[in-house]
Parts: C-alpha cells; sequence; structure tokens
C-alpha cells in the first residue's frame, strides 16, 4: 500500500486531529451506565485508544511521513481492540469467541492491521526484509527470540486449575499470531519514513515528571485513593498509628472488636495493630500526617526514575540512561504500584538510592564513609520493609561492596554497620509486638490463624493457607513443580505487564540474551534478576494478579536496565544502521512507550482497578458530607469492609465515626454502653442503579 505524500497533508492532518478531539468529547459525555446498561466503562476508553491513533495520523500527516502514520494508526487500534478482548481481571486471557457486535468490531480492526502491515511489507519487499534480517541477526537466534516471546504470551496457572491443555495452547497460538502482527507492524514502520527528522535528548526531569504525573492521574481516577486488597487496609491503618506517635493502639471495647475483625489486625495483651512490618507504614505515616498518603508512592516513583537515570548514566552512558528513564515513566507496572498503596516502589526507591551512594562513595573521597553507611541505613530499611527482599537486595549489594570495582573489606565493614542499625530497628520492634526479636508480627499472626509454619519458606506438605486459595495456591503445600508452574505465570505476568507494550514486554530482555554482548555491570543486573526469581519460586504464593509480578519488584530496575541493553544491540543491527535509520528506530520505541502510557495503562485503571477487589469509595464519599456525624457506622457487607475500616482512626475518637462491618452478630446494646451518646446508623453501599442512604435507628 502506498498512501500519497504530496496529497494535502493540513488539510487531512488537521480532519484527523478534529476527528480524533471529536471522540474524545463524545467518549466524556457517554451515559455512565456499567454493564447491564448500554455503555460499558471500557467503550469510553475505546475511543480514547481510536482518538490516539488519529493524533498519531495527523502528526505524522502534517510531518510528511502519511505512510507512517497509517500504520502507526493500525498498531493503536489493532493493541487496543487485542486488549478490549482481553478478560482483565486475575490472569488476563483472549475472548476468542466474539460475544457481542462489539467483539466482532474488534476482531474488524485486527483484521485491518493484518491487511495494512501485508500490503506495506510487500510493497517495500517483504523477501528481501527476511533476507538481510536473517543475515544481521541469524535465522537460528530469530527462531529462538520468536518461541521465547510466544510462549509466554499466556498465562498458565489458570489453566493448570482447570485442567485446560487444549484451550490453553489455543490461547498461546492465538497471542502468538497477534504478537506477529503487531512485531509485523513496527518493521513496517522502520522501514518507511518517520515523522520525526531528528532525535531530541530530554532532561530526565522529563520522565520524572511524568511518572509523578500519570501515578497521580491513575491514583485520582483508577484507583480513587482506595486501598484495593487487605494489605493495603493494615498498612494504611499501622502508618496512622505511628502517625499517632505510638507503635501500637488501645485495644477497642470488647462490644466493637467482631465489627473490627479484618485480615492482618491483630488484638495482643492490651495492644491493636497490623501485623505488618514496619517500613512501609513508617514512610506512610509521613502521608498520613500531612493528610495526602496518596502522594508518597508517586513522589518515590518520581525519584526512582530520576535515580535509575543517574545510574544507567554513570554504568552505561547518557543515550541508556535516557531509555532507561522513558521505559520506566510509561511502565503500568511502576505507575500501577505508584498509585497503590504497596510497598514495592518504597523498596525500589531505597535499593537505588543505596546503589547511587555507593557509585558516589569513591575511595579516599571526601564522604566515603557516610555514603557507605547510608547505603547500608537504605538496604536495613528494605529488610525492615520486606526482610526477604531485604535480604536478597542487601547481600548481593554487600558482594559488589566487597568484591566489585573499588571493593574492600573495610568498606564493606562501613556498608554493613549501615545495614545493620536499619535492620536492627526491625528486630527491636519485633521484640515490642511479639517478644521476639527473630518473631515477625506477620509471622506470629499466620501461625495463630492458619497453622504453625503454614506460610513458611521453602517446600513442604503444610505450606500454605487453610484450604488453598484455589488459583492462588495449586495443591496443599509447597512443590518444586508448583514452583515451576508459578514461575512461568509471573514471566507471563512480567511479559503482559511491565511495559504493556502488543509485541510483549520482554521483547528486548530476548534481545539483550540473543544478541548482546554483556559488560561487567549487565551480569550484575543479570545476577539480580536471577536471585530474586530463585528466591521467590522457594516462597509458596506467587502474586501476579493485582498489578503484575509484584515479588518480582526488586528487579524492576535490572529489567529495564537490560532492556535498554538490548535495544542498544537491535539498533546497532538495523538496517541503514546511520543519523536516520537511527531515527527511525528510536521513533518505533517512542511509539511502543507512548502505547503502554495512554493505551495499555489506562485500559488497566478502567477495567481492572476501579474498584478491584469490591473496594468502593461510597462510605468515604457519604463521610465526607458529614452525614455520620459521630455516629456508629455499621456498614453491610455488599462489598469488602475494608472500604469502611481503612477510614476508621486507631484511638477510635469521640468526635469521628466509627465504622464496624455488618457481622449479623454485633450487640447494639453493648456498643451503646461501650460507646455513650452515639447514634448507631446502618448503611447499604449504593448499588450501580439507586442509592441507599443511612438512617438511625429508632
Amino acid at each position: 500500500m502506498r498512501v500519497a505524500n504530496d496529497a494535502p497533508r493540513p488539510i487531512l492532518s488537521a480532519m484527523a486531529g478534529l476527528l480524533a478531539l471529536a471522540l474524545l468529547i463524545v467518549a466524556l459525555m457517554l451515559p455512565q451506565d456499567y454493564p447491564g446498561g448500554n455503555v460499558f466503562p471500557h467503550d469510553r476508553w475505546a475511543m480514547s485508544v481510536l482518538a490516539i491513533g488519529l493524533f498519531f495520523l495527523g502528526y505524522s500527516l502534517r510531518r510528511g511521513a502519511a505512510e507512517f502514520g497509517v500504520l502507526a494508526f493500525f498498531f493503536i487500534a489493532g493493541g487496543g481492540a487485542q486488549l478490549y478482548l482481553t478478560v482483565p481481571l486475575w490472569f488476563p486471557s483472549l475472548r476468542l469467541k466474539p460475544q457481542d457486535a462489539r467483539d466482532g468490531l474488534m476482531m474488524l480492526v485486527l483484521a485491518g492491521e493484518v491487511i495494512v502491515t501485508l500490503r506495506v511489507l510487500l510493497r517495500l519487499g517483504l523477501g528481501q526484509i527476511l533476507a538481510e534480517g536473517t543475515a544481521r541477526l541469524g535465522k537460528g537466534r530469530i527462531a529462538i527470540f520468536l518461541i521465547l516471546s510466544f510462549a509466554f504470551v499466556s498465562p498458565v496457572i489458570n489453566f493448570v486449575w482447570r485442567g485446560a491443555a487444549v484451550p490453553y495452547l489455543a490461547h498461546v497460538a492465538v497471542g502468538a499470531v497477534l504478537m506477529s502482527v503487531h512485531l509485523g507492524a513496527l518493521i513496517a514502520m522502520s522501514m518507511v519514513k518517520s515523522p520525526m527528522s531528528a532525535v531530541h535528548r530530554l532532561t530526565p526531569i522529563v520522565p520524572v515528571a511524568f511518572a509523578i504525573a500519570a501515578s497521580l492521574v491513575l491514583g485520582q481516577f483508577a484507583f480513587q485513593h482506595l486501598p484495593h486488597v487487605e494489605d493495603e487496609v493494615a498498612y494504611l491503618f499501622q502508618a496512622r498509628t505511628f502517625a499517632g506517635g505510638a507503635l501500637t493502639a488501645p485495644v477497642p471495647p470488647e462490644a466493637a472488636q467482631p465489627g473490627l475483625d479484618y485480615y492482618l489486625f491483630d488484638i495482643r495483651d492490651d495492644r491493636w495493630f497490623a501485623a505488618t512490618l514496619p517500613g512501609w507504614p513508617a514512610a506512610l505515616a509521613f502521608g498520613v500526617f500531612l493528610g495526602v498518603p496518596w502522594l508518597i508512592n508517586p513522589l518515590l516513583a518520581g525519584a526512582s526514575v530520576w535515580l535509575a537515570h543517574d545510574i544507567a548514566r554513570r554504568k552505561a552512558g547518557m543515550e541508556q540512561a535516557d531509555l532507561v528513564a522513558l521505559m520506566m515513566a510509561s511502565s503500568p507496572w511502576v505507575l500501577a504500584a505508584a498509585a497503590s498503596f504497596m510497598p514495592h516502589v518504597l523498596t525500589l526507591f531505597l535499593m537505588l538510592l543505596a546503589w547511587w551512594l555507593i557509585l558516589r562513595a569513591s575511595p579516599g573521597k571526601r564522604r566515603e564513609a557516610l555514603r557507605l553507611v547510608i547505603a547500608g541505613l537504605a538496604m536495613g530499611w528494605i529488610f525492615a520493609t520486606r526482610p526477604l527482599d531485604g535480604l536478597i537486595l542487601g547481600g548481593l549489594t554487600g558482594l559488589w561492596v566487597l568484591a566489585g570495582p573499588s571493593g574492600t573489606l573495610r568498606r564493606a565493614a562501613i556498608y554493613a554497620l549501615g545495614c545493620v542499625l536499619g535492620g536492627g530497628l526491625l528486630l527491636l520492634y519485633n521484640m515490642h509486638i511479639t517478644g521476639s526479636p527473630l518473631s515477625l508480627p506477620l509471622a506470629d499472626y499466620l501461625n495463630r490463624n492458619w497453622a504453625p509454619g503454614a506460610n513458611a519458606y521453602g517446600f513442604g506438605p503444610d505450606i500454605g493457607p487453610p484450604g488453598g486459595w484455589m488459583m492462588l495456591d495449586l495443591w496443599p503445600g509447597h512443590t518444586p513443580l508448583e514452583a515451576l508452574i508459578n514461575t512461568i505465570n509471573m514471566i507471563a505476568s512480567l511479559q503482559f505487564d511491565m511495559l504493556g507494550w502488543s509485541v510483549g514486554s520482554l521483547l528486548l530482555i530476548f534481545a539483550f540474551l540473543l544478541w548482546q554482548k554483556p559488560k561487567g555491570f549487565d551480569l550484575a543486573m543479570a545476577a539480580v534478576i536471577a536471585a530474586v526469581i530463585v528466591s521467590m519460586a522457594l516462597y509458596w504464593f506467587a502474586d501476579s494478579y493485582y498489578m503484575g509480578p509484584r515479588y518480582w519488584f526488586p528487579a524492576s530496575f535490572a529489567l529495564f536496565y537490560l532492556s535498554a541493553r538490548g535495544y542498544d544491540a537491535l539498533r546497532t543491527r538495523f538496517p541503514g544502521a546511520n543519523d536516520q535509520g537511527i531515527v527511525r528506530i528510536d521513533t518505533i520505541l517512542t511509539t511502543c512507550c507512548l502505547f503502554g502510557l495512554l493505551v495499555f495503562t489506562p485500559w488497566r485503571g478502567v477495567t481492572k482497578y476501579h474498584e478491584y477487589g469490591n473496594f468502593h469509595a461510597y462510605v468515604r464519599a457519604e463521610a465526607e458530607t458529614g452525614a455520620f456525624g459521630n455516629a456508629i457506622v455499621i456498614v453491610a457487607r455488599n462489598g469488602d469492609p475494608g472500604s469502611a475500616l481503612f477510614l476508621n482512626d486507631p484511638w477510635l475518637p469521640a468526635d469521628r465515626p466509627l465504622y464496624l462491618q455488618d457481622t449479623g452478630t454485633l450487640d447494639e446494646a453493648a456498643l451503646r454502653a461501650a460507646f455513650p451518646g452515639r447514634d448507631i446508623l446502618h448503611y447499604v453501599a449504593p448499588r450501580k442503579d439507586g442509592a441507599s442512604t443511612p438512617a438511625a435507628d429508632q
């Protein structure tokens, strides 16, 4: 297919822009019906995807790159169509059979991408492209690259749970075909005129600002500044306790305890607390104190992007640093973690801070010892946040300080001192809560509520929650086979969520493995990834259903760094690797990153994170109107009770509402006696098609 580049480009460009703007306006004006009505939430998103594709088309037309614009439009629309056909929750999988006219339309869009891509490739000479590609990359390595990409195109654990091998193979086959189509579109785009005439460097402040802004937007509109899993409710409770100047809160009156009973909420002796590790609540407490707990993670994400850029610049140069920052700032995996109340962005920031300080602690230079101690303190804070992460990262970093470039026993000892000082605070905290410095509050809680050793690390027949957690814990106990299946599933999750690219998020990692000549720091990053994957395989729970493989988050920087190195390997082998050739392939990378940021991340926000886990904002919204006063609010369980319980002040002050979940066993007379002078309200969260309001008992 040839698009006439001498057409009236300004007019066509303006028309594309106006149509895109019209689509966005219509999407915003659509009625806010939910499934069961006429408009699904993701229909708005689908219209925005078309608008983004049209903006790409219009920009390319204005720059005299019409063919690139058409390909980019179908690449974006086709990738969006595939997401529309994807069941988003838990373990994403394609709907292989269309369910309605919408699904049929999405399949037509994908067919359009196939037709346009094939026509351009045939015009350019498909045989010549294949011959030149195999000459530069090697037939065998291309075959391995495709096999690796296709092998992890679909999650496996849900199919293992159902015993559905044939459907799994069907999903892999269809996913491989679609990935090939999108990859073909990128190849075609790299062979035609690019709308960019030069590569422009951006200050690292730009990706830092994007990371902060994007995670704030995602947190506001998708996460709604709400917890979405039980752990987040516990983190917020403990952060409020710390912000109040205490490690634990007083035990609530006995009459209220059934309504306050929640996962990880513990009562021990005369203390009430969340059985979480203290590292993240301590950081979150600053935000709670200032009234902006939702701001902490986005700021940490921005700081992490800046640190990652500077570390990559020192180890691989400015171009590689720009790539790392670009991929991190547009990563749906990073942005989702930053929009949540989970601790993973804190561990990433502390790890990067420690590495940055070590790189700056030149032997014999001023402040060498201070920087090494602070680096150790950062690693100790990780240990107090997620102990296994702290042991892995702290241990590997210690080996680097001891045996790496400029490594000495003296430097390692100074670093270790910081680790001991920082990590030792966890031991003191354990002693205060459980009575033993080596007994974690979480382990103590689960030993009492599940079974002794049920949450242990390693293999064994009695490991795992009582009764199992369905797909999240395939079989009783933990075995090497289950560890292997969990690892494969986590790789598939990483392939999907890390960058959100329709050609697979691990494309550049595989390129690094096959075509890059590793340098010293490359091998160190590969060691970090391997250590994280292997160590986490020994744990029975492999969480990828919430926001991607979050237990692998300590390896995130290493993954982005090696992705940048893999991209460098492809760029040096790109046909016509001169200035114009580099511009063309850099345009492709930018397009993929924008797809992850503008298409995939909003899709995740609309179809998954909004009210994920049945957490809703109705109770908070009602509370903000002042309707509850200082009443005891018994909330019906038509959503996760954490939607209300996370609003409680740990000291249950008399001038604020007290939220209790309706267990059906609460003694209201005892509640009135325990909290004299308070009304008791029963609250039912509004349904999608109506509303319920609080009413005082008569």
